[in-house]
């Protein structure tokens, strides 16, 4: 049996955790239905399902062993709830944060035509950049021009990409607010253009 790769283990094991949900699909479709299901059965999560009760069953005990999922409840039937990820990795300059959003914006590639163009143009890591780039602008520190220019890509695929994402944010960071600041909002833009 894997050990729990997210509650006290070594970040490495946390990484290979995640970077296996990362890489599946299916597992990042899961880990997304349990979040927002807040603590489901495996027979609520195979009712929302394309694979069969059994394939659920199997993810779920994967996700469970390697620590993205634990159960909640000691009585049958189960009930899981998702851990919060929450990893920074770094890549010489480069910085990359890895939360729920990230593994949400993922299970949701066969859904969102948006987010499926963005990772065939820019892939996992560039995903993970635009999620940075949207938690600033849900939090209204930045625009979709800013972005377009220091990520050199058309602003309207900035503006998309980054309206996606709010949505994804505000449903899986509690913390995030909107509350617009117009005063920090144009300090930014102006430190920003002075670059």
């Amino acid at each position: 049996m894997a050990k729990s790769a997210l509650s006290g283990s070594h970040p490495l094991d946390t990484m290979l955790a995640v970077s296996d949900v990362i890489q599946n699909e299916r597992l990042a479709r899961l880990y997304a239905r349990v979040l927002e299901l807040d603590t489901p059965t495996v027979e609520e999560l195979a009712s929302r399902s394309s694979s069969s009760q059994t394939t659920v069953y199997e993810d779920v005990k994967h996700l469970v062993e390697i620590g993205v999922l634990k159960r909640v409840t000691d009585s049958q039937p189960h009930r899981y709830s998702a851990r919060r990820v929450d990893m920074t990795i770094q890549t010489g300059e480069e910085t990359f944060q890895i939360t729920p959003t990230l593994l949400v914006a993922l299970a949701q590639r066969d859904s969102n035509d948006n987010i499926e163009l963005y990772l065939e143009r820019h892939e996992v890591s560039g995903l993970a950049t635009a999620i940075e780039y949207a938690r600033a602008y849900t939090k209204s520190e930045m625009t979709a021009r800013i972005m377009a220019r220091e990520q050199e890509i058309p602003v309207l695929e900035a503006e998309t990409i980054l309206q996606e994402l709010q949505e994804i944010l505000l449903d899986a960071e509690n913390e995030i607010s909107t509350e617009l600041d117009i005063e920090t909002l144009d300090a930014d833009v102006d430190e920003r253009i002075g670059e």
